[in-house]
């Protein structure tokens, strides 16, 4: 009878501690609850139905990435979200598992959405962006609803990297254009420097009195630095776990920041054609102004994520330090007799 109890008392010890692991953030990921081979199996046969099913989306977006400038970020947002996948495996592995028939109904959506973009409206976008879906609806399917919350960010941040129809593309970046064309007429007036502008188009005067015409074309709006800051953004704000209201003024924050650096570029190229140097303000500062502002852009998007994780750790401190108080005040209280 003794040996009897020591095995359940074993037994529900093991129960105990496997239960801890798998409830324990700190336990390595090799010991959480793992999909079994056939799992991965579907998800394979799934992945390859999904692809063969978008194959001509897909084509139109790798071809799109290779053909324009404006989109060729499209090649990193996918390794973005698997990396945002694989930083959150934790959560993934530790959500429970199981079959959610309402997976269908977006997969339908899906398969809806995408004929409607084809056969009426005769349109690439919206096709497109209805692979998400169909991704999201297979992983509510196959893992239920917790997992497909879990992946929602990943998934959608696929978007970022579907590029807009000419209309709606077109409607962002001519304000812009006309943004960029005020803003640097401001800041070189201030310094003097004799210019006018009307919409996209500036007539600059050199040192030298020579009239300069310059056109703020479609490339210089800064459509392409503001696409791939947004997608930055959303990624540096997911990454590390944090309060919703940091990750909306991250994601945020790569706006001003994106149309601040495109304002600087086309001051420095107009820069150059009012000290007569028309050949670097074509050729030179027009290509390379862009390349160079990334960087402190770049800088400024980190430096806002800093700030933000420290305003975050120092209120946690505080509340740290004011819990402490009150332990220490109710340990120091004289206890009462009744």
């Amino acid at each position: 009878m003794d040996r009897t109890n020591e095995q359940v008392d074993a037994a529900a010890r093991r129960r105990v501690s496997l239960a801890d692991m798998v409830s324990d953030e700190d336990a390595p990921v090799s010991i959480l609850a793992s999909p079994a081979w056939s799992s991965w199996l579907k998800v394979a046969v799934l992945a390859v139905l999904c692809g063969a099913f978008y194959w001509t989306q897909l084509r139109q977006l790798v071809n799109q990435w290779l053909a324009d400038v404006n989109w060729s970020h499209g090649f990193i947002i996918p390794l973005f979200s698997l990396f945002m996948l694989y930083n959150w495996r934790r959560r993934l592995f530790q959500a429970p598992r199981e079959v959610c028939m309402w997976g269908w109904a977006f997969i339908l959506l899906a398969v809806l959405v995408k004929a409607g973009g084809v056969l009426v409206l005769h349109n690439a976008w919206i096709p497109q962006l209805s692979i998400t879906i169909m991704i999201f609806g297979l992983v509510m399917y196959l893992g239920g609803w917790r997992i497909a919350r879990i992946a929602f960010v990943p998934i959608f941040y696929l978007t970022l990297a579907m590029p807009w129809p000419d209309m709606l593309y077109q409607m962002i970046s001519t304000p812009m254009q006309d943004l960029a064309a005020a803003s640097s007429t401001v800041l070189l007036q201030f310094f003097g420097v004799k210019m006018t502008v009307s919409a996209s188009f500036l007539k600059v005067t050199s040192i030298s009195g020579q009239v300069h015409p310059i056109q703020v074309a479609e490339a210089c709006s800064g459509m392409r630095s503001l696409m791939a800051f947004i997608a930055l953004g959303v990624a540096m704000a997911y990454i590390e776990d944090r309060p919703f209201w940091q990750r909306l003024i991250i994601m945020v924050g790569g706006v001003p920041i994106a149309l601040a650096c495109n304002i600087l570029r086309v001051t420095g190229t107009c820069t150059m054609f009012v000290i007569d140097k028309r050949e670097l303000g074509e050729d030179f500062m027009h290509n390379a102004m862009g390349m160079v502002l990334l960087i402190p852009a770049l800088l400024l998007l980190m430096l806002l994520t800093r700030l933000l994780n420290s305003i975050y750790v120092d209120v946690d401190e505080d509340e740290e330090d004011a819990s402490a108080d009150v332990d220490g005040a109710n340990s120091q209280a004289p206890e009462v007799q009744a």
